[in-house]
């Protein structure tokens, strides 16, 4: 939260200070983690030891803001696994497989979505189901560096470059009513 101030000193390991709100973060469990996140200018927030570390010493525990698949082969919307054309949800025709908690969000959102490829369909997934992460959840997401301006002037290769994304995703998501702004969308 880059809090500078009410900063609290670990009760256990006097290694760390951080606001009240965010210590849990060292300690999940029973054991302080050792290490401790620093913002630094032009690289954004970053991990570094605070002590020496042990060999087999946990160093970090997390949890995914968001699952998505991140993969040019069709796979199911739920679990991942690769599946063929016409595995589909009987609701929406999305890629799926088995039921699941995660389809279901965009399976309301994308009936009717025209699937041009793979990789635009699942970062419109990706979106959606970031969007709707929990609030701590979104307030960590947007301290990341999102590079933003370098995708913006990426004209990579495929769909991937910032046109087509822009064209395929951000703005079929509007059309289909997501209510977000494009910039929450593109971050």
């Amino acid at each position: 939260c880059n809090s500078t101030t009410q900063l609290n000193l670990c009760d256990y390991c006097e290694n760390i200070q951080s606001c009240e709100k965010h210590l849990h973060i060292h300690r999940p469990s029973n054991t302080c983690l050792p290490i401790r996140i620093l913002f630094q200018e032009g690289v954004g927030r970053c991990v570094v030891a605070a002590r020496d570390i042990l060999a087999g010493e946990m160093v970090i525990e997390d949890k995914a803001a968001m699952i998505g698949p991140a993969c040019r082969k069709r796979v199911c919307l739920e679990c991942l696994a690769p599946i063929s054309e016409d595995t589909k949800c009987h609701s929406c025709g999305l890629p799926l497989c088995c039921e699941g908690p995660r389809h279901h969000l965009e399976c309301q959102i994308m009936k009717g979505w025209k699937v041009g490829s793979n990789l635009s369909l699942y970062l419109a997934v990706c979106i959606i189901r970031g969007l709707a992460a929990d609030g701590e959840t979104q307030e960590l997401v947007v301290g990341l560096m999102d590079h933003l301006d370098d995708r913006r002037s990426d004209d990579g290769e495929d769909d991937w470059d910032w046109k087509n994304v822009e064209c395929h995703v951000i703005d079929q998501l509007v059309e289909f009513g997501v209510d977000h702004s494009k910039l929450a969308m593109e971050r």
